[in-house]
């Protein structure tokens, strides 16, 4: 999922920042990087929000005018074909694993965009202007 911001002006690395503190605090092992394209950031492993997976950020554009997209990253085989004859086997144990990532997931994507529309909404205007 992605959302595009226009003429806020946001320091972007200051917004990078950010958005890595969120998933820390969260207790994600976060890591970010800056590219000459975009800023990146990739979070995983919280004992927390138990995904099969980790998540990716992306920060593209220029501070008047950026997106931010965020996605999962899966680490898992989907076995929806399978579940009937997994449950029957005892390999229910791994599609409720799937299913619980995938709540989890929700959760996380719906607290991740809240704290993304006050961060940009906190930290407009705050890029530094070269002449």
């Amino acid at each position: 999922m992605e959302r595009r911001w226009d003429m806020k002006n946001v320091d972007l690395d200051l917004l990078t920042v950010r958005i890595g503190d969120f998933f820390k605090e969260r207790d994600f092992e976060a890591i970010g990087e800056k590219t000459p394209t975009n800023y990146q950031i990739l979070a995983g492993n919280s004992p927390v929000f138990r995904l099969l997976g980790s998540v990716s950020v992306t920060i593209e554009g220029k501070p008047e005018n950026f997106v931010i997209k965020l996605e999962f990253c899966e680490k898992r085989k989907r076995y929806e074909k399978y579940a009937f004859l997994l449950n029957m086997f005892g390999g229910g144990y791994a599609v409720l694993q799937e299913a619980k990532s995938d709540e989890t997931w929700i959760k996380l994507e719906k607290e991740f965009w809240q704290y993304a529309e006050n961060l940009v909404l906190h930290l407009t205007n705050t890029a530094k202007t070269v002449k």
